[in-house]
């Protein structure tokens, strides 16, 4: 049988890289010269039929993790260290997405909020082999920033992991409390929250008032000037799911609480692992509060999100 050109070099690839054989070897496989072997492999690589994949090592801050498991009793903490290089909400990401890779198990049920950080760890998530296991969102839809939403991420995850997904077909904020009201009593939006708050894990993202969705959820058409003064007021020390919460970790009574359709913090707080994936020391305050409030089982972080955070602790302390 005669190889088409393409088929030729990636059959010359495959013996080379994967096989491992000698390019004479090659050659005789292939009836030819180890020279022009040599021009097979530097064709495939310009054609992109070899495209080879360089995982950096990702350092960790083993001191830093065993600090913030003993002060706050969590299950588990992953910080990226500072010499790390890069982007930190990239590396973040690419840190996160291997540990989910390592410790996802087929059956299980998995939960998702929203925002930039969880894209991160979609784009890079990578497993050897299918899971079956499903994905849902936590909330709503986001309509802010719809790559970065619910139904695009859960479809995302799904997809890199082999496994299933279900939307949650509203909105994540309404426009009133009788209309979350109803949403919530609908049969399908119903039975989407209860897989949510039966899942095995939830991987969250962590807001910083002011910043990011919350600053546009402030700016938004959902709040009128009155209540936008009000939620300022608050001071919230961050937010999960455009759920405000205080230093303590504790939900706040905001205009926006009773208008979002999402779990609560306590439902929340009932799934067996939660995971925040967070990137920025502006991030410090709102994971120090999701911790003290034990809304967080499993922090991936940064090293100086965490150095803040267990400084803001010590101080809380003192």
């Amino acid at each position: 049988m005669v190889l088409r050109r393409e088929e030729r070099l990636a059959e010359a690839a495959r013996l080379y890289y994967v096989e491992e054989l000698t390019q004479q070897a090659v050659a005789a496989r292939l009836d030819t010269t180890r020279s022009n072997v040599s021009r097979m492999l530097a064709a495939a690589r310009r054609e992109g039929i070899i495209r080879f994949h360089v995982v950096h090592p990702l350092r960790r801050q083993r001191a830093l993790e065993e600090s913030l498991v003993e002060a706050f009793g969590l299950d588990e903490a992953v910080v990226l260290a500072a010499d790390a290089g890069g982007d930190p909400l990239e590396r973040v990401g690419e840190l996160a997405a291997r540990w989910l890779a390592e410790r996802i198990e087929s059956g299980q049920r998995m939960t998702l909020s929203w925002g930039r950080t969880l894209a991160k760890v979609a784009e890079h998530l990578d497993v050897e082999r299918a899971y079956d296991v499903e994905v849902v969102q936590l909330g709503g839809d986001l309509q802010l920033e719809p790559r970065l939403s619910g139904h695009e991420l859960v479809r995302e995850f799904a997809a890199r992991l082999g496994g299933q997904y279900s939307y949650l077909h509203a909105p994540a904020f309404l426009d009133s409390p009788t209309t979350v009201a109803d949403l919530r009593a609908h049969r399908s939006i119903a039975a989407e929250l209860e897989k949510a708050r039966a899942a095995d894990l939830a991987l969250v993202g962590v807001g910083r008032f002011g910043h990011g969705f919350a600053a546009q959820i402030l700016q938004s058409t959902y709040l009128d000037e009155d209540e936008r003064q009000a939620l300022e007021n608050l001071a919230p020390a961050g937010d999960i799911a455009a759920r405000f919460y205080d230093d303590d970790g504790r939900e706040l009574a905001s205009p926006l609480a009773d208008r979002v359709l999402a779990l609560g913090l306590d439902e929340l707080r009932a799934i067996p692992s939660v995971v925040a994936v967070v990137a920025g020391p502006g991030k410090a305050r709102a994971i120090w509060a999701a911790m003290r409030g034990s809304l967080v089982d499993v922090l991936i972080c940064d090293q100086a999100a965490a150095a803040m955070a267990l400084h803001l602790e010590r101080e809380s302390v003192a």
